[in-house]
């Protein structure tokens, strides 16, 4: 049984944050799934202390059987659980194969590979999604259909199917907050609640990875963990994973990993007509 139990390799070494810039070495990408056309690329760079760093940073782009170098300009930062900071950038890659991104501070440098494919198996801008069962408060109590312990009861009004039928934009995140690996699933759930209550027409859903939840948490076994066929559905790997769905049920981003609120608004409010 294919498992959604993935570490980050930062995870290992993001545990603080820190401007210092001595004994820079190490650039991660902490973006997986990349393919052909626009993504929403997320860098972090680390000193020897799995510090990670922000300041005097130029990040730079090629494709390794090109000559020519592209600098990055357009780039945020993101601060990360528990007290990480990550770059934030748009990037539209122009053929399959593997890509290197270089980030410099003065004369030190550091770099990473990464293989853009054509298709991602991860729904992806652009694709419909379909009007699937997921489990919702009319079929369900609560406690059987989250991990949270603090749940927004609106997160789970509506399956997809019934989402969709409101013509709203909705936000779906998949995330296990009881079990989450990557520690981001339940900061994540809290930066949709800073924002569920801003917007009338808004739909949230949050949508665990396991259906079984609690028999994995009763025997502390991840590998019997039966996966939502949502999961299975969108394709999806590791957590969390959240996207924005037009009122047209079209996928319009979606954000591997950690996304705060801001990002979330901007995006939201760029689709929402007035």
């Amino acid at each position: 049984m294919r498992k959604i139990i993935f570490i980050f390799l930062i995870s290992i070494f993001l545990n603080c944050s820190s401007d210092i810039q001595k004994n820079f070495i190490s650039l991660f990408v902490i973006t997986e799934e990349l393919e052909i056309g626009d993504n929403r690329v997320v860098l972090t760079a680390l000193d020897e202390n799995g510090n990670t760093l922000t300041n005097d940073l130029r990040f730079f782009l090629r494709k390794l059987d090109r000559n020519e170098t592209i600098e990055i300009k357009n780039k945020s930062i993101s601060s990360w659980p528990p007290n990480r900071n990550v770059f934030i950038t748009k990037i539209n890659f122009d053929e399959v194969g593997y890509w290197e991104f270089i980030v410099r501070n003065g004369k030190v440098e550091a770099k990473a590979t990464v293989n853009v494919k054509q298709d991602s198996k991860i729904l992806n801008v652009g694709d419909f999604i379909e009007p699937l069962n997921t489990p919702s408060i009319g079929e369900y109590n609560i406690s059987e259909i989250t991990t949270d312990i603090n749940p927004n009861k609106d997160f789970y009004k509506h399956s997809i199917a019934e989402a969709l039928t409101e013509k709203k934009p909705i936000f779906i995140t998949f995330a296990t907050p009881g079990l989450c690996v990557t520690g981001t699933c339940s900061p994540q759930l809290e930066e949709l609640k800073k924002i569920s209550n801003d917007y009338n027409d808004l739909i949230i859903i949050h949508i665990e990875i396991w259906k079984n939840f609690k028999e994995v948490m009763d025997k502390g076994d991840l590998s019997i963990g039966k996966l939502n066929d949502s999961v299975e559905k969108f394709g999806i790997k590791t957590e969390p994973w959240t996207f924005l769905i037009n009122t047209e049920g079209k996928i319009k981003n979606r954000y591997q990993g950690f996304v705060e609120s801001k990002e979330l608004k901007t995006d939201l409010e760029s689709i929402i007509e007035y």
